[in-house]
């Protein structure tokens, strides 16, 4: 039997990384580690799925240099951890 793949998500900043506050009505930061208790149909991937999110979620617009070797870092150092990554970033970054 072999071990599920596993996949790092990196989110940086960025609308697809938010959820709607029906409080408020704003948009908050989604908190990735429960990403299967929000979206179970993740299961079916057969994966296992951890998270990491900058401390401060950038707005895209501001994507420089600088948060490029900040994602190059998370990679790096868990490089050996995981099969697969996943970076998340507003439409401004791509």
């Amino acid at each position: 039997m072999t071990n599920k793949p596993s996949i790092l998500i990196v989110y940086t900043g960025g609308t697809i990384g938010m959820i709607k506050d029906y409080k408020t009505n704003a948009l908050k930061s989604f908190d990735f580690s429960r990403i299967i208790d929000k979206i179970p149909e993740l299961e079916q991937l057969e994966c296992e799925i951890k998270s990491i999110s900058f401390e401060e979620p950038i707005d895209s617009s501001n994507m420089n240099t600088k948060y490029y070797v900040d994602i190059v870092e998370i990679i790096e150092s868990n490089y050996m951890k995981f099969d697969g990554f996943v970076i998340l970033t507003g439409s401004d970054t791509m």
